[in-house]
């Protein structure tokens, strides 16, 4: 941008050049999404394949009876209270009865038959929640017997399973990183080439009026570059590639600065000379002259022609300008290596 452009439309066109930095970075958003959004390896499925079905149907079962074995054995345990409870009451039952028979007897009477039957009673309660209480020990054992021998076959059968799925992990994340692949190579073959026409654009355009629209274009998608890569990449290989491409744009850029400063462009080359003019320095050499006074002036330090006669109006020209002051006439001597004055 050059300097009469009045500083509120530059700062316009700043301002709609930073908005279009974003909406291209928007629109390449959109763009990357959609190629993101490709469908990946079925992981179900691919698991699905590598283990036996027989052994996904036999380890379902094995964790069903291992489900009704708990539920069993928790209601043998209740039961087992239970009739340890019953015990104890009928236990204290039958030593009160018993007691009582005892001193009847002791007195030398004859129980009751009232009292006789009932001593029968409480002892067969007795023996029967004893023997209920013995039946749930029995049963719980049984039951937890086979309890083991499950969980023996389930230790076997997840081993199996465990080879199996990670055969199945391994067969999907090897496609799955093939996706991945694929899909970044997507990414990037829409973003680099994008990236590398903008960069053609801006070295070669360098004069054009859309140099913002092109300058905002190169730097959307350097950055989204550099994002695909990050995402898609191992963190070890992008930092290495983030270097090299950083190497890479600083020696371009350095390279370029050292071009220009041998053999400066004739929009640089013009520049520097009118404001070495205007500073009453060499275009040259920098080195300090005097005012021009009318009269042919060579540079004391380097002996470059700084001040000739115009072959147009015999006017005393700048030599190192393309234009006489007086009369406007060109020269292209201004674009080589003036003659050296003798």
């Amino acid at each position: 941008m050059t300097s009469p452009t009045p500083r509120g439309l530059r700062w316009t066109i700043w301002l709609l050049s930073t908005l279009l930095f974003f909406l291209f970075i928007w629109l390449q958003g959109f763009v990357l999404e959609d190629i993101n959004d490709q469908e990946g390896p079925d992981r179900q499925r691919i698991q699905n394949e590598h283990i036996e079905a027989e052994l996904v149907e036999r380890e379902s079962q094995l964790k069903r009876q291992a489900r009704e074995l708990e539920r069993d054995i928790a209601r043998q345990e209740e039961i087992k209270t239970n009739r340890q409870e019953s015990m104890s009451v009928a236990q204290r039952t039958w030593n009160q009865f018993a007691q009582e028979h005892r001193r009847v007897l002791d007195s030398g009477r004859q129980p009751p038959a009232e009292l006789s039957t009932t001593l029968k009673e409480a002892q067969t309660l007795y023996m029967k929640a004893t023997d209920e209480f013995e039946e749930a020990n029995t049963k719980i054992s049984d039951l937890q017997q086979i309890q083991h021998t499950i969980a023996l076959e389930q230790e076997t059968l997840d081993r199996a399973l465990s080879i199996q799925r990670g055969d199945g992990y391994s067969a999907y994340m090897t496609l799955y990183r093939a996706h991945r692949w694929r899909v970044a190579a997507g990414k990037l073959s829409f973003v680099v080439p994008l990236f590398v026409l903008a960069s053609w654009l801006v070295a070669r355009k360098r004069k054009s009026i859309y140099r913002p629209v092109m300058i905002a274009l190169l730097v959307s998608s350097f950055l989204r570059v550099g994002l695909v890569m990050h995402e898609h990449f191992p963190a070890e290989f992008f930092k290495y590639v983030g270097i090299i491409a950083s190497v890479i744009i600083v020696l371009g850029f350095l390279v370029h600065a050292l071009r220009s400063a041998a053999t400066p462009k004739e929009d640089v080359l013009l520049r520097r000379r009118r404001e070495a003019y205007q500073k009453n320095c060499c275009p040259e050499c920098a080195y300090t002259v005097p005012d021009e006074e009318g009269t042919t002036m060579a540079c004391a330090a380097c002996g470059v022609d700084l001040f000739t006669v115009c072959d147009a109006c015999d006017g005393i020209r700048h030599e190192l300008l393309p234009h006489c002051r007086h009369c406007g006439a060109q020269s292209e001597r201004w674009r080589g290596v003036p003659a050296v004055a003798h």
